[in-house]
């Protein structure tokens, strides 16, 4: 597996997508044009949320593949429904 391959897709589709969008779909339908690479899409696990202030929270999701796993650190504002990609990790 090309992890630093990956990791560049999804840091240019993360530069390139909508700014109103929610994260998660994104980072998975970027991850499914790896599918020979990192498997099939396993499940989503939301690992832990902690509140920043009134109008943001900080989120951490596992993304489970066959190959691997996506964590990924998202800052989500509820009232905009936008989310916000801090980090990710690819192992």
């Amino acid at each position: 597996m090309n992890t630093q391959k990956i990791k560049m897709a999804l840091t240019a589709g993360l530069i390139n997508q909508n700014t109103d969008s929610n994260a998660l779909p994104t980072v998975k339908q970027l991850m499914s044009g790896f599918a020979e690479e990192v498997g099939s899409f396993l499940g989503l696990t939301r690992l832990g949320n902690a509140s920043l202030n009134r109008n943001a929270v900080h989120e951490i999701y596992a993304l489970q593949y066959e190959n691997c796993t996506l964590n990924i650190e998202l800052i989500s504002h509820p009232q905009t429904q936008v989310q916000t990609v801090q980090r990710f990790q690819l192992r």
